[in-house]
């Protein structure tokens, strides 16, 4: 399976690669076809691999007291375990495919070489990182605000 690079192109990147900068993505980024069910992380285990998903959804989950409790779902183009990928801490979720899916990994060694070769790349490639992280925190904002509204009974 090859990576779908016009996908890249549009929704990552955002302007046309060059042949160069397609052949070090090529080299870094690798499709991964996981089945409804697969885990793809699992919380406690030691982060250096981010996920984009490509097709296909995942839940995660989160333990608490010792249960396994679905804390969110996510779609195309969501980042899994992206803090983890920087940080090389421990993840803090399992994430399971939600059906048959297909993510691209990119391991820390790999974006580590493509920083030394690629600024453009690089800088394109944490811009959609911000983007993607402002965006679910803006979302979790906009949750909050309405459970607390539903809360206090001024949605009424």
């Amino acid at each position: 399976m090859e990576i779908d690079l016009a996908w890249i192109e549009k929704n990552i990147i955002k302007t046309e690669l060059t042949a160069e900068q397609k052949q070090k993505l090529t080299d870094i980024v690798k499709p991964v076809a996981v089945s409804k069910g697969d885990v793809i992380v699992s919380e406690g285990e030691n982060g250096g691999v981010m996920y984009l998903v490509r097709s296909g959804s995942v839940n995660v989950f989160k333990d608490m007291d010792g249960a396994e409790h679905r804390v969110a779902g996510m779609g195309e183009l969501a980042m899994i375990g992206e803090v983890t990928f920087l940080s090389g801490e421990a993840a803090t979720a399992t994430v399971v495919a939600a059906e048959d899916s297909v993510v691209y990994a990119i391991d820390r060694d790999g974006f580590s070489g493509l920083m030394q070769t690629s600024h453009e790349l690089v800088f394109a490639l944490f811009t959609f990182m911000l983007l993607y992280e402002s965006s679910v925190i803006r979302e979790l904002k906009e949750d909050h605000i309405k459970l607390m509204t539903f809360m206090s009974g001024s949605h009424k």
